[in-house]
Protein backbone atom coordinates (compact mmCIF):
# COMPACT_ATOMS: atom_id res chain seq x y z
CA UNK A 1 0.00 0.00 0.00
CA UNK A 2 0.84 3.47 -0.90
CA UNK A 3 0.62 6.55 2.01
CA UNK A 4 -2.36 7.88 -0.45
CA UNK A 5 -4.12 4.31 0.24
CA UNK A 6 -3.35 4.68 3.80
CA UNK A 7 -4.85 8.40 4.40
CA UNK A 8 -8.17 7.66 2.37
CA UNK A 9 -8.87 4.05 4.13
CA UNK A 10 -7.90 6.43 7.76
CA UNK A 11 -10.28 9.29 6.21
CA UNK A 12 -13.05 7.21 6.30
CA UNK A 13 -12.47 5.70 9.78
CA UNK A 14 -12.27 9.84 11.16
CA UNK A 15 -15.67 10.09 9.30
CA UNK A 16 -18.37 9.12 12.30
CA UNK A 17 -15.27 11.37 14.83
CA UNK A 18 -15.43 14.99 15.87
CA UNK A 19 -11.87 14.72 14.08
CA UNK A 20 -12.82 14.54 10.81
CA UNK A 21 -12.80 18.01 9.57
CA UNK A 22 -9.65 18.69 10.60
CA UNK A 23 -8.11 14.99 9.56
CA UNK A 24 -9.48 15.44 6.24
CA UNK A 25 -7.80 18.71 5.82
CA UNK A 26 -4.36 17.49 7.03
CA UNK A 27 -4.85 14.66 5.02
CA UNK A 28 -5.35 16.94 1.81
CA UNK A 29 -1.98 18.91 2.53
CA UNK A 30 -0.64 15.49 2.97
CA UNK A 31 -0.63 15.21 -0.50
CA UNK A 32 2.93 15.18 -1.47
CA UNK A 33 3.57 12.12 0.45
CA UNK A 34 0.67 10.45 -1.65
CA UNK A 35 2.89 8.04 -3.68
CA UNK A 36 5.56 6.98 -1.59
CA UNK A 37 5.85 3.35 0.41
CA UNK A 38 5.16 2.58 4.08
CA UNK A 39 8.79 1.71 3.99
CA UNK A 40 10.18 4.58 2.09
CA UNK A 41 8.19 7.60 3.39
CA UNK A 42 10.39 8.77 6.43
CA UNK A 43 13.12 10.03 4.38
CA UNK A 44 10.92 12.19 2.30
CA UNK A 45 8.95 13.48 5.53
CA UNK A 46 11.99 16.14 5.54
CA UNK A 47 11.37 17.55 1.92
CA UNK A 48 7.62 17.37 2.75
CA UNK A 49 8.73 19.57 5.51
CA UNK A 50 10.82 21.71 3.85
CA UNK A 51 8.33 22.42 0.83
CA UNK A 52 5.28 22.62 3.23
CA UNK A 53 4.95 26.98 3.83
CA UNK A 54 2.50 27.05 7.08
CA UNK A 55 3.76 26.93 10.72
CA UNK A 56 5.58 24.11 12.31
CA UNK A 57 2.51 23.81 14.95
CA UNK A 58 0.31 23.34 11.88
CA UNK A 59 3.10 20.79 9.93
CA UNK A 60 3.83 18.82 13.47
CA UNK A 61 -0.61 18.36 13.15
CA UNK A 62 -0.30 17.30 9.67
CA UNK A 63 2.50 14.62 10.78
CA UNK A 64 0.59 13.85 13.74
CA UNK A 65 -2.62 12.55 11.16
CA UNK A 66 0.06 10.77 8.99
CA UNK A 67 1.72 9.11 11.93
CA UNK A 68 -1.80 8.03 13.47
CA UNK A 69 -3.33 6.65 10.38
CA UNK A 70 -0.04 4.46 10.11
CA UNK A 71 -0.51 2.99 13.32
CA UNK A 72 -4.40 2.49 12.49
CA UNK A 73 -3.42 0.38 9.23
CA UNK A 74 -0.65 -1.28 11.24
CA UNK A 75 -2.90 -2.83 13.81
CA UNK A 76 -5.33 -3.44 11.62
CA UNK A 77 -2.66 -6.13 9.49
CA UNK A 78 -2.97 -3.82 6.55
CA UNK A 79 0.54 -3.05 6.16
CA UNK A 80 3.50 -5.30 8.74
CA UNK A 81 6.04 -2.39 9.04
CA UNK A 82 5.13 0.70 11.21
CA UNK A 83 7.79 3.68 10.33
CA UNK A 84 8.65 6.55 12.55
CA UNK A 85 7.61 9.99 11.47
CA UNK A 86 9.85 12.84 13.00
CA UNK A 87 8.26 16.55 13.36
CA UNK A 88 9.27 19.45 14.08
CA UNK A 89 10.39 20.80 17.86
CA UNK A 90 7.27 21.66 19.58
CA UNK A 91 6.81 25.28 19.10
CA UNK A 92 7.04 27.26 22.24
CA UNK A 93 3.80 27.74 24.28
CA UNK A 94 2.31 31.24 23.02
CA UNK A 95 2.24 34.72 25.79
CA UNK A 96 0.57 36.64 23.63
CA UNK A 97 -2.25 38.37 25.96
CA UNK A 98 -4.46 41.85 26.24
CA UNK A 99 -4.34 43.99 28.72
CA UNK A 100 -7.08 45.47 30.52
CA UNK A 101 -6.49 48.57 28.10
CA UNK A 102 -6.57 46.43 24.68
CA UNK A 103 -9.51 44.85 26.37
CA UNK A 104 -11.15 47.82 26.86
CA UNK A 105 -10.56 48.90 23.32
CA UNK A 106 -11.53 45.44 22.10
CA UNK A 107 -14.84 45.81 23.60
CA UNK A 108 -15.80 49.41 22.53
CA UNK A 109 -14.94 48.12 18.91
CA UNK A 110 -17.28 45.10 19.16
CA UNK A 111 -20.24 47.13 20.59
CA UNK A 112 -20.84 47.60 16.45
CA UNK A 113 -21.62 43.97 16.06
CA UNK A 114 -23.78 43.19 19.49
CA UNK A 115 -23.43 39.17 18.77
CA UNK A 116 -19.71 39.21 18.23
CA UNK A 117 -19.67 41.79 22.13
CA UNK A 118 -21.61 38.82 23.46
CA UNK A 119 -19.35 35.96 22.03
CA UNK A 120 -16.27 38.52 23.07
CA UNK A 121 -17.71 39.17 27.07
CA UNK A 122 -18.27 35.75 27.45
CA UNK A 123 -14.98 34.64 26.18
CA UNK A 124 -13.64 37.02 29.00
CA UNK A 125 -15.90 35.55 31.71
CA UNK A 126 -14.79 32.21 30.91
CA UNK A 127 -12.26 31.47 29.49
CA UNK A 128 -13.48 28.88 27.02
CA UNK A 129 -12.79 28.30 23.51
CA UNK A 130 -14.54 30.01 20.18
CA UNK A 131 -16.61 27.04 19.22
CA UNK A 132 -17.38 26.04 23.03
CA UNK A 133 -18.84 29.27 23.23
CA UNK A 134 -20.75 29.24 19.80
CA UNK A 135 -22.14 25.95 19.95
CA UNK A 136 -23.05 26.46 23.71
CA UNK A 137 -26.96 25.53 24.46
CA UNK A 138 -29.19 26.62 26.78
CA UNK A 139 -30.09 23.33 28.35
CA UNK A 140 -26.03 23.53 29.01
CA UNK A 141 -26.94 26.78 31.33
CA UNK A 142 -27.99 25.81 34.84
CA UNK A 143 -29.49 29.32 36.85
CA UNK A 144 -30.18 26.87 40.01
CA UNK A 145 -26.84 25.91 40.56
CA UNK A 146 -25.08 28.77 38.43
CA UNK A 147 -22.76 26.44 36.69
CA UNK A 148 -22.39 26.23 32.75
CA UNK A 149 -21.59 22.99 31.31
CA UNK A 150 -19.36 24.00 28.12
CA UNK A 151 -18.91 19.96 27.02
CA UNK A 152 -21.46 19.21 23.99
CA UNK A 153 -24.09 16.93 26.11
CA UNK A 154 -24.74 15.74 22.56
CA UNK A 155 -21.28 14.32 21.98
CA UNK A 156 -19.87 11.04 23.83
CA UNK A 157 -16.70 11.08 25.83
CA UNK A 158 -15.36 9.46 23.32
CA UNK A 159 -15.80 11.64 20.56
CA UNK A 160 -14.46 15.20 22.03
CA UNK A 161 -11.46 16.25 20.58
CA UNK A 162 -10.90 18.56 23.59
CA UNK A 163 -12.07 19.48 27.00
CA UNK A 164 -14.29 21.90 27.77
CA UNK A 165 -14.95 23.61 31.04
CA UNK A 166 -17.54 23.73 33.78
CA UNK A 167 -17.49 27.31 34.69
CA UNK A 168 -19.51 28.96 37.91
CA UNK A 169 -21.48 31.98 36.72
CA UNK A 170 -19.94 34.99 38.46
CA UNK A 171 -22.37 37.87 39.41
CA UNK A 172 -21.54 39.49 35.95
CA UNK A 173 -22.23 36.35 33.61
CA UNK A 174 -25.31 35.64 35.54
CA UNK A 175 -26.69 39.29 34.71
CA UNK A 176 -25.52 38.95 30.84
CA UNK A 177 -27.08 35.74 30.63
CA UNK A 178 -30.40 36.59 32.13
CA UNK A 179 -30.30 39.43 30.10
CA UNK A 180 -30.49 37.37 26.97
CA UNK A 181 -33.72 35.88 25.04
CA UNK A 182 -33.80 32.42 25.69
CA UNK A 183 -36.46 31.39 23.14
CA UNK A 184 -34.05 29.82 21.10
CA UNK A 185 -31.56 26.57 21.08
CA UNK A 186 -28.59 28.34 21.53
CA UNK A 187 -27.03 31.10 23.78
CA UNK A 188 -25.73 32.85 20.57
CA UNK A 189 -27.84 32.75 18.24
CA UNK A 190 -28.47 34.76 14.61
CA UNK A 191 -32.05 34.40 13.18
CA UNK A 192 -32.78 31.74 15.58
CA UNK A 193 -30.03 29.99 14.64
CA UNK A 194 -26.36 29.54 15.87
CA UNK A 195 -23.77 32.03 15.04
CA UNK A 196 -21.13 30.17 12.60
CA UNK A 197 -18.78 32.06 12.40
CA UNK A 198 -17.64 36.22 12.20
CA UNK A 199 -14.49 36.93 10.47
CA UNK A 200 -15.16 39.52 8.31
CA UNK A 201 -16.71 41.41 11.23
CA UNK A 202 -13.47 40.45 13.45
CA UNK A 203 -11.16 42.14 11.16
CA UNK A 204 -13.64 45.32 10.99
CA UNK A 205 -13.13 45.21 14.57
CA UNK A 206 -9.48 44.21 14.83
CA UNK A 207 -8.73 47.54 12.53
CA UNK A 208 -10.83 49.94 14.53
CA UNK A 209 -9.53 48.48 18.05
CA UNK A 210 -5.78 49.04 16.85
CA UNK A 211 -5.45 45.36 17.82
CA UNK A 212 -4.19 41.90 15.56
CA UNK A 213 -4.86 38.77 17.31
CA UNK A 214 -7.36 35.59 16.83
CA UNK A 215 -10.16 35.10 19.17
CA UNK A 216 -8.63 32.46 20.90
CA UNK A 217 -6.10 35.23 22.70
CA UNK A 218 -9.06 36.03 24.61
CA UNK A 219 -8.25 32.57 25.98
CA UNK A 220 -5.02 33.23 26.81
CA UNK A 221 -5.62 36.42 28.31
CA UNK A 222 -7.92 35.18 30.88
CA UNK A 223 -5.69 32.46 31.86
CA UNK A 224 -2.99 34.68 32.26
CA UNK A 225 -4.89 37.35 34.22
CA UNK A 226 -5.96 34.47 37.04
CA UNK A 227 -1.97 33.59 36.83
CA UNK A 228 -1.52 36.94 37.94
CA UNK A 229 -3.56 37.15 40.54
CA UNK A 230 -2.14 33.97 42.11
CA UNK A 231 -5.23 32.05 41.55
CA UNK A 232 -4.10 28.25 42.18
CA UNK A 233 -3.06 26.20 38.61
CA UNK A 234 -5.56 23.43 39.47
CA UNK A 235 -8.51 26.26 38.97
CA UNK A 236 -6.93 27.48 35.91
CA UNK A 237 -6.51 24.04 34.73
CA UNK A 238 -10.67 22.88 35.94
CA UNK A 239 -11.42 26.52 34.08
CA UNK A 240 -10.04 25.59 30.83
CA UNK A 241 -10.81 22.14 30.69
CA UNK A 242 -6.77 21.37 30.27
CA UNK A 243 -6.70 17.41 30.58
CA UNK A 244 -3.58 18.08 33.16
CA UNK A 245 -2.89 20.44 35.46
CA UNK A 246 0.99 20.03 33.66
CA UNK A 247 -0.34 21.50 30.53
CA UNK A 248 -1.87 24.54 32.53
CA UNK A 249 2.00 25.28 34.25
CA UNK A 250 3.38 24.56 31.40
CA UNK A 251 1.89 28.02 29.73
CA UNK A 252 0.53 30.29 32.62
CA UNK A 253 3.05 29.35 35.99
CA UNK A 254 5.34 31.76 34.75
CA UNK A 255 2.90 34.83 34.55
CA UNK A 256 1.97 33.76 39.42
CA UNK A 257 3.90 36.36 41.12
CA UNK A 258 4.41 33.60 42.99
CA UNK A 259 6.77 32.11 40.10
CA UNK A 260 9.50 29.78 41.85
CA UNK A 261 9.93 32.49 44.45
CA UNK A 262 10.39 30.26 47.38
CA UNK A 263 12.97 28.96 45.47
CA UNK A 264 15.23 31.72 44.70
CA UNK A 265 14.67 32.73 47.88
CA UNK A 266 17.32 29.99 48.75
CA UNK A 267 19.91 31.47 47.03
CA UNK A 268 21.45 34.48 48.39
CA UNK A 269 25.37 34.73 48.29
Amino acid sequence: MNIQQILSSYEVHLEKTVSYKRGKIAINNLAPLYSHSVRGVSKFVEHYIRGRSASPGTINRELAVLQAALRWSFKRGDIDFLPIINRLPAPAPRGQYLTQSESAALLSACKQFPKVELFVRMALMTGQRKEAILSLKWEQVDFQTGLIDFNDPSLPMAHRRKNRGIVPMSDSLRSLLESLDRNGEYVIQERGKRLRDFRTKWWKIMKEAGLDITPHILRHTVATQLAQKNVPMTQISRLLGHRSTAITERVYAKFSPDFCREAVGHLNV
